[in-house]
């Protein structure tokens, strides 16, 4: 009588850098899909609610100053539900790197889509055309995309160890670098990467680059799909991907939330924060003056300034006339009239 023994598989082991990109690529698409939830979807969604909700009832269908004040608050309970959610789900990340892959991976997956998005654009023929050879070339396309950013986690080491020095930087991290030291120079350099930044985002909305929104067109930003068109009775419906509500109003916001985190990180990447520690520790050094001797010395400089102006004006004026004598005649040109001659040519 035989006996056959049967061994328990055991499971595969990943090495870290695959699971690396398999934590990176999950984190991305909860990213982009949280993004699109707040910035698109969830105001499509109240827009069309509320227009089919109130079709019967013109003073609210027209209200659209209560539409968006509720669809405001309906985003701040998403958006706090949302980052808790994310707060959580990061504590369990505890492979280095896996942060700074989700961001990174994120941005790829989107520039590989909107390339895909402007490929499909070009090559979209609104007559008609053959729609399979387009979403061929298009899957393609973006397919190659994808599988280089896949390679790139996968197989591409130099990658992993770039990830894992950016995380450790602490730039997608919502920790202090010595927090406690070096506080008014960390502060002041804070105040002027906000002011720079925030002048260039004024700049940028006066100037219209935002676009603007008018009644019979919305200022939105949304995707086409290509080759993908619905046929009615004698019109064809594009179907579109919404990507930015009221752009005008998001894109400033985005970009100054941006800013701050930007200025607030910049401050805190360790070899900076050490040289605006050590600058403080100089600082601290200098014997500042008190207000009377300020003042004194100010005085001082002014006085010895115009003291010095006068001289070398009387100086010049003097040997002008010396020089000039009829007994000595080594300056023969005339400052008037050479001041003249200038300025006939400065207008010329």
């Amino acid at each position: 009588m035989s006996v056959a023994e049967t061994q328990a598989k055991e499971p595969v082991q990943w090495n870290p850098q695959q699971q690396f990109a398999v934590c990176s690529a999950i984190g991305a698409a909860a990213v982009l899909a949280g993004l699109w939830v707040i910035l698109a979807g969830l105001p499509k969604f109240w827009g069309d609610s509320w227009q089919a909700a109130f079709a019967s009832h013109d003073d609210l269908r027209k209200n659209l100053f209560l539409s968006e004040a509720l669809l405001i608050l309906v985003e701040l309970v998403v958006i706090a539900g949302l980052v808790f959610a994310a707060y959580r789900g990061l504590q369990q990340l505890v492979l280095p790197g896996v942060r700074s892959g989700i961001i990174f991976v994120a941005v790829m997956i989107f520039a590989a889509l909107l390339i895909g998005a402007w490929v499909g654009t070009v090559m979209y023929d609104p007559r008609g055309g053959n729609a399979t050879v387009g979403w061929i070339v298009l899957g393609g396309v973006v397919g190659g995309l994808l599988g280089g950013i896949g390679f790139l986690y996968l197989r591409a080491p130099g990658w992993y160890a770039l990830m894992e020095t950016a995380e450790l930087q602490g730039w997608f991290h919502a920790r202090a670098y010595k927090g406690n030291q070096g506080v008014r120079v960390r502060r002041g350099s804070i105040v002027g990467l906000l002011a720079v930044g925030v002048c260039g985002i004024i700049t940028l909305s006066w100037r219209g680059s935002f676009g603007t929104e008018r009644p019979d067109a919305p200022n939105d930003w949304f995707w086409l799909v290509p080759f993908s068109y619905a046929e009615e009775v004698q019109a064809r419906t594009i179907i579109y991907v919404p990507l930015l509500f009221k752009v005008h109003l998001m894109a400033p916001i985005l970009m100054f939330l941006a800013l701050v985190w930007l200025a607030w990180r910049t401050v805190n990447v360790p070899a900076f924060a050490d040289f605006l520690i050590a600058t403080e520790a100089e600082m601290n050094k200098v014997s500042w003056t008190n207000r009377r001797r300020l003042v004194q010395d100010t005085v001082v400089v002014l006085v010895t300034v115009f003291l010095f102006a006068a001289y070398l004006f009387s100086v010049d004026v003097i040997l002008i006339k010396v020089l000039s004598a009829p007994g000595i005649q080594v300056l023969l040109i005339n400052p008037k009239d050479a001041e003249m001659e200038q300025q006939k040519t400065a207008e010329w």
